[in-house]
């Protein structure tokens, strides 16, 4: 998960069993597996051996299987399809993890200790990848489904997506009824999360020497009017009427660079602005507002220019989505209770699927660490979600 990740879940989430043996032992051989986003680390293996340990194992089981993508990079689509007219649901996760340079010891050594499995990705999202494996062919086993069941675990969503916009561009996405993005949630469900826009503010000015600064244009003086003018006006920042479940938004300033030496007035300002989005605004909508303060704020006398770098959606599931109460009725059914309904202020592969058209939702397991020095998987939340999640698939593909 991407995008000023935090621990989406510390600590325990009810479950209604307690540890099963196939899942420990598929979720430890995952995390035995380095993958780590060369992106993220030059040295990391990437995503080409745990690729192929699941789809060998898929294959085993039935499945019929594709890798799309580099072959360092590949992504994995895995589809059981069913003996009639049922709909198709998708499960979505990601390969990939963030480094282990400063982890504390044996990321990929994978160690059970009580209810932890412990290791790089246990929580982030490898112990989500064996549940819904583990669903996925206990669900399609036997006489089967009518509808198609589709796994898609993708490369690279810890930096660029480039594994989940493969994966879109090769699948219809008007044959796929419904989607899970199996990112660890607490086994709360995920209904909406934030957006977010990066921007480069450049702000030019006229070196001169620094004993006759009259001489010049000092870029780094107007870079700071205009950094105050975003921290004193709002507008940019929030829509006044916020989100339920995510409240306002955030602009920051995230990096500034300016100057040549302590000698000359700075020619030339660049600083880099995050700004955080809810669902329904857009990258042009935002800029409009940037820019309207930055002109107020430049006046005739600082020169600016505002550039988008990066711009993902925010997401917010559809009213009356047939996945959402999917998973309400299998929760129900297996621990006794509807799932809590969460918004995320970081950004998800969600928002990827919601865009192709597609119904779709996050649900995971619990656990703590992700990103961290120490990573760990909640075991018996990841029985919950891996009984919810074969209940899901048997319902909606059934």
């Amino acid at each position: 998960m991407r995008g000023g990740r935090a621990d989406a879940a510390g600590g325990r989430a009810p479950a209604s069993g307690t540890h099963d043996p196939e899942l420990v032992d598929l979720a430890a051989q995952l995390v035995g597996i380095d993958s780590v986003n060369p992106d993220l680390d030059p040295t990391g293996a990437a995503e080409v051996a745990l690729a192929h340990a699941l789809r060998d194992r898929l294959v085993a089981s039935g499945f019929q299987t594709t890798l799309i993508g580099p072959g360092a990079r590949p992504s994995l689509i895995a589809r059981k399809p069913g003996t009639g007219a049922g709909r198709t649901l998708l499960l979505s996760g990601h390969l990939d993890t963030v480094g282990v340079r400063t982890y504390a010891d044996g990321p990929f050594a994978p160690r059970v200790d009580g209810d932890q499995l412990w290791g790089r990705g246990a929580y982030d999202m490898k112990g989500a990848l064996a549940a819904g494996v583990l669903a996925a062919e206990r669900a399609t086993a036997g006489d089967g489904l009518t509808g198609d069941v589709v796994l898609a675990f993708a490369a690279d969503e810890e930096f660029g997506s480039i594994g989940t916009a493969a994966v879109l561009a090769s699948l219809d996405a008007a044959e796929i009824d419904g989607a899970l993005v199996l990112e660890p949630t607490g086994l709360e469900l995920g209904v909406a999360h934030r957006g977010f826009a990066w921007f480069a503010l450049e702000v030019h000015g006229r070196a001169a020497h620094g004993s006759q600064p009259e001489q010049g244009v000092d870029a780094i003086a107007g870079m700071l009017r205009l950094v105050d003018a975003l921290d004193a006006d709002p507008a940019p920042c929030a829509p006044e009427q916020g989100h339920p479940l995510l409240g306002t938004s955030t602009l920051r300033v995230a990096t500034l660079d300016g100057g040549v030496d302590a000698a000359t007035v700075a020619p030339h300002c660049r600083a880099t602005i995050e700004r955080r989005t809810l669902p329904g605004e857009t990258p042009a909508v935002v800029r409009a507002a940037l820019e309207a303060t930055l002109a107020r704020a430049a006046g005739s006398d600082v020169s600016f220019q505002l550039t988008e770098l990066v711009s993902r959606p925010a997401f917010e599931a559809p009213d009356g989505s047939a996945v959402v109460a999917a998973v309400d009725r299998a929760a129900l059914a297996e621990v006794g209770a509807e799932p809590d309904r969460r918004g995320d202020p970081w950004w998800t592969e969600a928002a990827l699927f919601a865009d192709a058209g597609i119904d779709v939702a996050l649900y995971g397991p619990a656990g703590g660490g992700a990103h961290a020095d120490a990573e760990w998987l909640d075991l018996p939340s990841a029985v919950t979600h891996a009984r919810v999640l074969e209940r899901v698939l048997r319902e909606f593909c059934g």
